[in-house]
């Protein structure tokens, strides 16, 4: 699918295949790119394509606040993940829609007329995965939100899957990795590409399917969601000095055994295990994309043994982290 990037000037923005150095680092190995740079700042986008399916992982450098327009005239379905900074947009005749950092959703358009708004200075990671109606319908005897929402696009509606955001689980993101990074090419690429959207996809819809509590489980009130989201965000902020569990809990006003319950119970993961994730993922990224020491990146991510961030970096991605960049 060919986009159509427009500037507030409504300039179409120029693409070229030619990769400048200092963005190599964002490159995505065996996919089809295209850099542009302009007053707003400099994009690169990343294309992996399958016979159903393309995967983009969007790069933005914005040298001032302003907005572009993308425009496609297909239907579209797509997973879009806010990677880095909230991202802001508006498909035409809908409410302007606030994905924050590290969360994501599933939407549909008859055909695609986002406005997407952008701050000064700032750098913004997207994935935004296309897929065909037939890897949705494939779930729907298993989700009625798969079935709603389906029965909404027939109605040529663009629609949210469910109006509250999910965050993305560690599990995601090896899967976003591994789809970025992938090992083959030709047929078995694409076989192997939708091998993993089939199983991002499921995690997704999972994720964004309202929680039905189970007898053993404690019942969450909407301000305590809300507050167990907020200490999601308090510790991705925080990944070098996250503090106590005490200390989170009284940062974000909610009791300890609320907080390390309803942590496991809405997300599926202990806050140790979330800071032990998150800080790889952080790490990871810090040392794809700068030039940062191992050093300082043991200390970004809040190690200050450098030892036993590199034995926690090999344990989960089998390779040290000064072989990242190797």
């Amino acid at each position: 699918m060919n986009l159509i990037l427009l500037t507030r000037e409504n300039t179409e923005v120029t693409w070229s295949s030619a990769i400048p150095p200092s963005f190599a680092r964002f490159s995505v190995p065996e996919a089809r790119e295209g850099y542009a740079t302009g007053d707003f700042g400099s994009l690169l986008f990343s294309e992996q394509a399958g016979p159903d399916f393309s995967c983009w992982h969007k790069a933005y450098f914005m040298k001032q606040s302003t907005w572009l327009f993308a425009t496609a005239d297909v239907p579209l379905f797509q997973l879009v993940v806010a990677m880095n900074r909230t991202m802001r947009f508006q498909q035409r005749g809908t409410a302007k829609v606030r994905l924050p950092e590290g969360q994501f959703n599933i939407l549909y358009a008859p055909a695609a007329h986002n406005q997407i708004w952008f701050e000064k200075g700032k750098k913004y990671m997207i994935y935004d995965l296309h897929f065909s109606r037939s890897y949705l319908e494939k779930l729907m005897p298993h989700f009625s939100l798969v079935q709603e929402f389906l029965v909404k696009t027939e109605l040529g509606f663009s629609c949210l899957l469910n109006s509250i955001h999910a965050h993305v689980t560690p599990e995601m993101m090896d899967i976003l990795h591994n789809m970025l990074h992938c090992p083959y090419t030709g047929d078995v690429k694409s076989t192997y590409l939708q091998a993993l959207l089939s199983k991002l996809l499921l995690l997704a819809v999972t994720r964004l399917t309202p929680i039905r509590v189970p007898v053993n489980e404690i019942k969450l009130q909407p301000y305590e969601l809300a507050k167990l989201r907020e200490a999601w965000e308090y510790l991705l902020q925080h990944l070098d000095r996250p503090g106590t569990v005490i200390a989170l809990s009284h940062a974000i006003g909610l009791n300890d055994f609320k907080l390390k319950k309803g942590f496991k119970q809405l997300y599926g993961i202990t806050i140790f295990e979330f800071l032990l994730e998150a800080r790889m993922e952080k790490a990871r990224r810090l040392l794809q994309e700068t030039d940062m020491t191992v050093h300082a990146v043991a200390i970004g991510v809040g190690y200050k043994n450098i030892s036993s961030f590199t034995v926690a970096f090999k344990k989960k991605f089998g390779i040290l982290p000064s072989e990242v960049r190797e």
